[in-house]
């Protein structure tokens, strides 16, 4: 989660704090990197390799070496820090709802494609049929003025005054058996979609955009069966292909981040040379800060914006991205130019909202800002408190305070920086072990190298009014 909101408020008051930079700026420095955070990435990304999370850090390691980067990668341990209790259960309700909305797509894939197989069978209905299957969706066909079995007397009069002749009678009564049969999987699928409308509306269980999608079907179903669409089945296609990209995407994200995982990744980096360290107990992102609190590193690569609550020294976000230059964070410009301390700092990250607590319920990044300017420290805020601003009841910011000041250890012999080198037959060892190309990395590498060049002097997005006008600036003649 990291600190919801902290990046926009930087933005906005600390400008000067965030700067793009080019990965040839890091040359011949020690970085740690948050190996947790990136696992999660590689494990959710769009890399179609089999083993996503062992090619991804194969890829980032190659990286730092060809750029001249020495990388201190931390992994979480087996045992997890107490006070990250809160984080864990919003992450397992999360993946509660992953799993859920992943159910419910796969059965939505089913009805689509029973919605084919009648696509190109809406204008063959009548409007009485329209009608009963409108019903079943929960919806009505305004423009009927006739009762439907009137509608459907007077249809089949029609059909039959012209002639009395047996043969198109018997055609008319195989029409109308088609019809029906028509009518009754059209009900089917629109009493299935009516009750997965209802179901969709537990928040707890299914996701925003699962419920979004669903409208949008049941708009679509809505208007086939009122105008009789003939081209159905590319009608359909939209919401089919929105349907597979979000069974895609709730597939990646409901695997399972495991501590086998964790350790395959790490007996992988230290085989092929590189240094790595476990942390139980305590955060990743911690012991990244302690590393360079004592000097073994000079930044942190991360995505989680939590690292800059812990320690002084700068963090670098987008470091393995494709298509957008390397952030650059620093927490001491950023205190500065907002003019807080470091215990003040704290608190506004605490109020904005961390894996660590729980936060006031009607608070949002920019109120928590004019807050602490005001009042300091979350106990002068509390005392001030509006009674439309209540704490939630895992408001812990006792707790929350003690992680953020309290750094875990890290090992103090030089070895455990400087790994044995390694020959290029256990390396290829190890990537022949994983189906691991090597050369095709290598072009990706460069590929990379030459955009982060190209795009580091680019200026940072201007997303400052995503707040609207800002509360504390001077006011203009």
């Amino acid at each position: 989660m990291g600190v919801h909101g902290l990046t926009g408020l930087l933005r906005r008051y600390a400008p000067s704090s965030l700067k793009t930079i080019s990965a040839s700026t890091l040359a011949h420095q020690s970085i740690a990197f948050d190996a947790s955070c990136h696992l999660n990435k590689f494990v959710y990304g769009d890399e179609p390799h089999p083993r996503r999370h062992i090619y991804g850090f194969y890829s980032m390691a190659r990286f730092c070496q060809l750029v001249g980067i020495k990388p201190i990668f931390v992994f979480d341990g087996s045992v997890r820090i107490k006070a990250k209790e809160y984080g864990h259960a919003r992450r397992k309700r999360q993946r509660r709802k992953v799993l859920h909305s992943l159910s419910y797509e796969r059965d939505r894939s089913q009805r689509l494609a029973l919605w084919e197989d009648v696509a190109d069978s809406y204008r063959d209905i009548s409007d009485a049929a329209a009608a009963r299957i409108l019903d079943e969706l929960g919806d009505t066909l305004d423009e009927l003025e006739e009762t439907t079995t009137s509608i459907l007397n007077k249809r089949q009069q029609e059909e039959l005054q012209h002639s009395s002749d047996q043969v198109i009678e018997q055609h008319v009564k195989e029409d109308v058996a088609a019809e029906e049969r028509i009518e009754h999987k059209l009900a089917l699928i629109a009493r299935d979609l009516r009750t997965a409308m209802m179901t969709a509306d537990d928040t707890e269980r299914y996701t925003s955009t699962v419920r979004n999608l669903s409208k949008q079907e049941h708009q679509l179903m809505s208007c086939l069966i009122r105008e009789r669409i003939h081209s159905a089945a590319s009608v359909l296609r939209h919401v089919k292909d929105a349907n597979v990209h979000m069974m895609g995407s709730l597939e990646k994200r409901s695997i399972r981040i495991t501590q086998d995982m964790r350790d395959e990744c790490i007996e992988f980096l230290r085989g092929i040379g590189f240094v790595c360290l476990t942390i139980e107990n305590h955060e990743a992102e911690a012991m990244c800060a302690r590393l360079t609190k004592e000097g073994r590193s000079n930044a942190t690569v991360t995505e989680d914006m939590d690292t800059l609550v812990f320690g002084d020294a700068p963090i670098l976000r987008y470091f393995f991205a494709r298509t957008r230059p390397i952030l650059q964070v620093d927490p001491l410009v950023a205190r500065h130019e907002m003019g807080l301390t470091r215990d003040q700092f704290i608190d506004l990250c605490i109020l904005c909202g961390t894996d660590f607590s729980a936060t006031i319920h009607g608070i949002g990044p920019i109120r928590a800002y004019d807050m602490i300017r005001r009042y300091g420290s979350i106990e002068r805020v509390l005392e001030n408190l509006s009674s439309k601003y209540v704490p939630d009841v895992n408001f812990d910011y006792l707790l929350a305070r003690e992680v953020f000041n309290s750094l875990p250890p890290i090992p103090t012999d030089d070895a455990s920086y400087n790994p044995a080198p390694v020959d290029d037959n256990t390396i290829a060892k190890y990537t022949n072990h994983y189906d691991i190309d090597r050369q095709q990395v290598e072009i990706k590498l460069e590929t990379m190298l030459f955009q982060q060049q190209q795009q580091h002097h680019s200026i940072i997005p201007e997303e400052s009014n995503v707040f609207g006008p800002d509360p504390f600036g001077t006011a203009k003649d």
